[in-house]
């Protein structure tokens, strides 16, 4: 396929549509209308010769051959930008610099170990310092300049802040091997009806998971909220409590022995997440390398199959 025949706009869309999974958030992300967005998905599909996005309850999936040439569309549109930057040359091997991430530990457990795989060949002298921050301390350390970056569930930010969408993440629900209310997986009443371990970087006691449930005329008791995913884990398997957990964190779960993991017995969307940072030092070369290794390994991520994963579909309850 000769370059000349393709316009590069379709790539840039292309990638949009991937990470956001839905074309009014890709329109939105790319600053251009909506049908704007869908026509190119339409010329997209005839470059390819493949649908690449079908629908979805909740916007798009990609197909298999989508998939499998993301990684080499989002390799080249690095390389374009890497040409066109007209700044001075950095070289991350020779770096001496320190970066403060403001993050959960879902970020520690799961992006950073190989990140620092990857920075102890390409970049040795660089560190990091992780800081656990909620959403409104995050952003007035990014203001003052204490933090660098900061990995959060996405939301609405100021025009000073860069924001990148990098996944979203599915919760299941979890709880310990052989816990004596939960045989199997649950209804909505049972799962309602259980004491619950509530994450969230905030400190806050209810999550979207209970505002799905009010909707449902449902209300569960959370015992404890903490803003750690390792406590989360650590209470679920010694006492009774039980847990939505990312399936990421399940998937640890299950590999370490001593859980049991069953779907949510109702429609919840996934979680976005989304990499921050102040756009003031965007020219600094050391915070661009730093900012694009962050999203990469961030994006790369694959999603986990879980023991109840079928292709065959599951009722659930549906809020109205």
């Amino acid at each position: 396929m000769s370059l000349k025949h393709i316009d590069l706009n379709l790539l840039i869309t292309f990638d949009a549509l991937w990470h956001e999974r839905n074309v009014t958030r890709a329109a939105r992300r790319l600053n251009v209308s909506q049908p704007t967005v869908s026509n190119a998905l339409s010329r997209l599909r005839l470059v390819f010769g493949d649908q690449l996005f079908l629908r979805a309850p909740r916007g798009i999936e990609p197909t298999e051959r989508c998939s499998e040439i993301i990684k080499d569309v989002r390799e080249a549109l690095r390389h374009i930008e890497q040409a066109l930057d007209s700044g001075p040359a950095f070289d991350a091997k020779q770096c001496r610099r320190q970066f403060q991430i403001g993050c959960a530990d879902y970020f520690d457990l799961f992006v950073l170990p190989d990140l620092l795989a990857y920075m102890a060949v390409h970049a040795p002298m660089i560190d990091l310092r992780i800081r656990s921050v909620d959403i409104e301390e995050g952003m007035d350390l990014l203001d003052a300049g204490e933090l660098d970056f900061m990995m959060h569930m996405e939301f609405p930010a100021a025009k000073r802040f860069g924001v990148r969408p990098v996944l979203r993440e599915r919760h299941v629900f979890a709880t310990r091997a052989g816990h004596p209310l939960v045989k199997g997986p649950p209804d909505i009443a049972t799962f309602a009806s259980l004491s619950h371990v509530n994450f969230s970087q905030r400190g806050d006691s209810e999550s979207l998971v209970d505002e799905v449930l009010a909707k449902l005329g449902h209300r569960r008791r959370v015992a404890i909220t903490t803003q750690h995913m390792t406590t989360v884990a650590h209470l679920v398997k010694t006492t009774d409590l039980v847990a939505s957990v990312p399936s990421r964190m399940a998937a640890k779960m299950l590999e370490e022995g001593g859980f049991a993991v069953y779907p949510i017995p109702f429609k919840i969307e996934k979680v976005p997440v989304a990499v921050y940072w102040n756009r003031r030092f965007e020219l600094d070369g050391a915070m661009r390398w730093m900012r694009d290794a962050i999203i990469e390994f961030c994006e790369v991520l694959e999603p986990v199959t879980l023991p109840f994963d079928t292709p065959a579909p599951t009722k659930m309850a549906t809020a109205s």
